[in-house]
């Protein structure tokens, strides 16, 4: 009997030859973020997953950005370090990563300019992250997701409506039903 790959069961089509630095990533992150949980009451990696899918969706199978989605948060909430990832899948995961790992004390906004200065697929990534916590924002406490649901609008939908139209018009959807449901928990 044949073993069925998880990447693929998940949803996730990389490119060609891509195939390996994507499952390699996939089970470094599943490992890693094991037993994390989201604010929101998610499991990490549920939204791991959620992120690469949006990636895949919007910005096509290529495999630097699907990898780099799924260990955009490794660096930010686990042990493991920049080096450690750049030395697994190289400089260009790597620096994608790092754009978009918060730094201490940095504002969303702060974290989604220094994205979009870091180029059109560390901004990708970002928003690809922020269309997923919209979603899963429904999770979070209500007074604090207000105030993430404000700052996905001014700040990052502003970005999207810049950059990836098509982006912008799912992420305005998706903040349009969250807010919608504001008040109702």
């Amino acid at each position: 009997m044949e073993r069925l790959d998880p990447v693929l069961m998940a949803g996730l089509r990389p490119g060609g030859d891509d195939l390996d630095s994507v499952r390699r990533a996939y089970a470094w992150a599943v490992a890693a973020h094991a037993g994390q949980v989201r604010k929101d009451g998610s499991r990490l990696i549920d939204h791991v997953m959620g992120v690469a899918r949006n990636v895949q969706s919007f910005a096509g199978p290529g495999a630097d950005l699907l990898t780099a989605a799924l260990l955009h948060d490794i660096v930010e909430n686990t042990p493991v370090t920049l080096d450690e990832v750049s030395s697994r899948f190289g400089s260009t995961v790597a620096g994608l990563v790092d754009a978009v790992t918060v730094r201490a004390g940095e504002s969303a906004r702060d974290a989604a300019r220094r994205a979009r200065d870091c180029g059109d697929e560390a901004l990708m990534l970002r928003l690809c992250d922020r269309l997923d916590g919209i979603r899963r924002s429904p999770g979070r406490p209500e007074a604090k997701r207000a105030a993430f649901l404000r700052t996905s609008r001014e700040v990052h939908l502003a970005l999207a409506r810049e950059h990836f139209p098509d982006l912008a018009d799912t992420m305005r959807e998706a903040l349009d039903h969250a807010e919608a449901t504001l008040g109702d928990a």
